[in-house]
């Protein structure tokens, strides 16, 4: 993994530099839509991610999650993957439902991904509800040939950060 590139490519947006949306079927930009089918297979393994999340599937998660895995809860505690795990099969992280993603960006650089996004959570992490729009950091890692997400970050945001 190349750690210089993933933080320049996640830091972008704080530098105030524009991200690029995910490129699409329609998208006549030729660089972009060179990197569409990475960006494409980037974000099935987010579809995967959240369809494991919603189902408590502790097993898509093992398989998601990198043994090295990290997530960093909205409150700012460090969680580790076999914490997290834990938590789902507790129980006491149920996500009831995850609302279509808004403001979605993906950047991939070779067998790195950085997505970032907003999106809306219903349910409880770690026993504490939850009803609130999240923006998240996912860094992804093509390891074995298949993407698995290395550590992601979610942040609660305030409901006048929200753009419609």
């Amino acid at each position: 993994m190349r750690l210089p590139t993933l933080l320049a490519l996640a830091l972008l947006p704080a530098a105030g530099c524009e991200p690029a949306a995910a490129a699409g079927p329609d998208v006549p930009d030729a660089p972009r839509a060179a990197s569409a089918p990475q960006e494409r297979s980037v974000l099935d393994a987010m579809a995967a991610f959240k369809a494991a999340v919603v189902a408590s599937d502790t097993a898509a998660l093992k398989r998601l999650w990198a043994d090295d895995y990290a997530f960093i809860d909205p409150r700012g505690r460090l969680v580790t993957r076999a914490q997290r795990l834990a938590n789902y099969a507790s129980g006491a992280t149920d996500v009831a439902v995850i609302d279509a993603e808004r403001e979605i960006t993906v950047r991939v650089d070779g067998d790195a991904a950085v997505v970032q996004n907003l999106s809306s959570l219903r349910g409880q992490f770690s026993g504490q509800p939850t009803d609130t729009d999240l923006r998240g950091t996912f860094v992804w890692e093509r390891r074995g040939g298949r993407w698995q997400l290395v550590t992601n970050q979610l942040t609660a945001v305030a409901p006048s950060a929200v753009t419609p």
